[in-house]
């Protein structure tokens, strides 16, 4: 029984070649919105350090206001990406750490960032000629 409830899991260019169509609800674009974002990734990124404070999070992450950390420490949360644990002192002490699901992403964002040592100065240079044209 346990047998024929397991589906095999296709590879991701076994599952592109079998695609005629591509839209919002394919899975790798489901994915992407999700975690993608300018903030997501590296908080993430962070977390995968080990468990932060928000005072933690808001110096490592450069640039993000405290608005911003703690809308998507709570976007977060509601994924169930990160846990959020507060500890009964004064002042509070509020720390947060990746969960088994936010683990998860640690081998393809090592793919993901193997790949993008290796195209370093392509990506720079294409960032570089981008970002001035916003």
């Amino acid at each position: 029984m346990e047998a024929e409830k397991k589906i095999k899991k296709i590879s991701y260019l076994e599952s592109l070649n079998a695609r005629t169509v591509f839209d919002e609800n394919c899975i790798i674009q489901v994915s992407f919105a999700l975690i993608a974002d300018k903030w997501t990734l590296l908080i993430l990124t962070t977390l995968m350090q080990g468990t932060k404070r928000n005072s933690d999070l808001q110096r490592q992450v450069i640039g993000i206001s405290p608005k911003m950390l703690s809308q998507t420490l709570k976007t977060l949360l509601r994924y169930g990406m990160i846990s959020r644990k507060v500890y009964p002192e004064v002042p509070p002490r509020v720390e947060y750490t990746l969960t088994e699901f936010g683990k998860s992403l640690v081998e393809p964002l090592s793919s993901f960032y193997d790949w993008s040592v290796d195209w370093e100065d392509r990506l720079r240079t294409i960032y570089k000629k981008t970002k001035g044209k916003k």
